[in-house]
């Protein structure tokens, strides 16, 4: 007898190599050990838990390759600036002015929105200081949580973000590795996260590649979201941020860039051979006016590509339909309005993600053997109704939300129920996320 079945739903597993009619099955999800071990009609009869999902649609867990969980306490705080400015004046100031509480208040909300949402697995870049705090609220709340420390060892020109010596930020890099990487149960884990090309030195760049390539960690990083830094860095010795990151070796399937927006012919070229993964932020490009990413030209060109929110403080929401919903529709005027199809994007939602964090074995997709990573949509919404001749991947792309999202699984564990957060009081979390946000405005006072 199987610990738990999803019954009576419309599955899209998003099997790769399918295409969406295939991947779409009625019937029921069964789970046993945390993992997926059948699909289809009736497959859950004598499961020990029984779940009614009957007029749901069930998807793999989101995936998203590029937040900031130590950013969500700056929501409303870094509103209409470009992002030289949002980084000068507002986040760098607030990210070096947290605490341990603060930056675990932030973490804690930022990890309820994901999973609220039903985003089961992301990957983080937090700020140079306390990023322990973020490790620990993903063990305790049940995500799957791939995060770096923000390696800064110089300046980046224009913003003014101080860093560390190279060595005091690599000693606190390899004391997180040591102790958090496959922290609860293999859902945690450490990423190498310079936090751009000209934050970091080529000597810690490199240091990165080598620990990466040793250890089978992921690289994350930013890369030409501004038109004004992608330019001002095109002038240096070193060259556009693609040029530089493949003279220091880090230009391969271990890296995730965010962003990608402003990739001159060249570097497109350069990813087109080197296969690195990029991550489409669109509500982010677009509140900091940095731009829309060539993403279906990147698509063309065979490259993984991954939805992310990036942090509250440039979106403001960690909304995976709203990123979904965005990239299906930002770049149908200029490339046509079948560029962008709602089976596409799901599967950036999910697979792309998955492939960016190396976890494609594991999650992104509805297949025996994989971890039960699972949401449940209750789509009787009067927004994405009525349902007669609507693809089930076209309700969630452009009709759904996250209020949607009714019940969320981690490998086959609870974490949302009935649209509820299990792991963690979601009222003491707000109730501390409020407090903290004042106390941090009373380090940092913004003018």
């Amino acid at each position: 007898m199987s610990e738990l079945a999803i019954r009576g739903a419309t599955i899209l597993t998003v099997a790769p190599g399918l295409t969406t009619s295939e991947a779409t099955v009625e019937g029921d999800v069964v789970v046993d050990g945390g993992r997926i071990v059948a699909i289809g009609p009736g497959e859950g009869s004598d499961a020990e838990e029984q779940i009614d999902a009957r007029g749901c649609i069930v998807v793999p867990g989101f995936v998203q390759a590029h937040v900031h969980l130590c950013q969500t306490l700056f929501r409303g705080l870094a509103d209409d600036q470009d992002v030289i400015d949002w980084l000068r004046e507002r986040v760098w100031p607030l990210e070096r002015g947290h605490d341990a509480a603060s930056m675990r208040a932030s973490c804690e909300l930022g990890i309820a929105e994901l999973l609220l949402g039903g985003t089961t697995s992301v990957l983080s870049m937090e700020s140079i200081a306390h990023t322990s705090e973020s490790y620990a609220a993903a063990e305790r709340m049940g995500l799957r949580a791939t995060i770096g420390k923000a390696l800064m060892d110089r300046w980046e020109p224009g913003t003014e973000m101080v860093g560390e010596s190279t060595d005091d930020a690599w000693d606190d890099q390899v004391a997180l590795m040591e102790r958090w990487h496959g922290a609860g149960d293999g859902r945690v884990r450490v990423a190498l996260s310079p936090r751009g090309p000209r934050n970091a030195t080529p000597e810690m760049w490199r240091r990165c590649v080598e620990l990466a390539d040793r250890a089978d960690l992921r690289l994350h990083t930013h890369v030409d979201e501004n038109h004004d830094q992608a330019e001002r860095f095109a002038a240096t010795d070193e060259g556009r941020d693609v040029v530089a990151l493949e003279s220091w070796g880090a230009l391969g399937e271990r890296l995730v860039m965010a962003h990608c927006v402003w990739l001159d012919d060249q570097e497109r070229e350069l990813v087109r051979r080197r296969r690195p993964h990029v991550c489409h932020c669109p509500s982010a490009n677009l509140k900091l006016a940095s731009g829309i990413a060539p993403i279906p030209e990147l698509l063309a060109d065979g490259v993984n590509v991954a939805l992310g929110a990036d942090g509250a403080a440039c979106n403001n929401r960690l909304d995976q339909f709203e990123e979904m919903r965005l990239a299906a529709l930002v770049h149908k005027p200029r490339c046509g309005p079948r560029s962008m199809p709602a089976g596409t994007v799901l599967e950036m939602a999910t697979m792309g993600g998955a492939r960016a964090l190396g976890l494609q074995d594991e999650v992104g997709s509805i297949e025996v053997g994989k971890l039960a990573d699972l949401v449940v949509v209750d789509p009787s919404g009067p927004h994405v109704r009525p349902v007669p001749g609507t693809a089930p991947e076209v309700r969630l792309v452009y009709g759904a939300r996250a209020g949607d999202v009714r019940d969320v699984f981690v490998a086959g564990r609870p974490v949302v129920r009935d649209r509820h957060l299990m792991t963690a009081d979601l009222a003491a979390v707000v109730a501390e996320a409020d407090a903290q946000r004042t106390a941090l405005l009373g380090r940092v006072p913004l003018t």
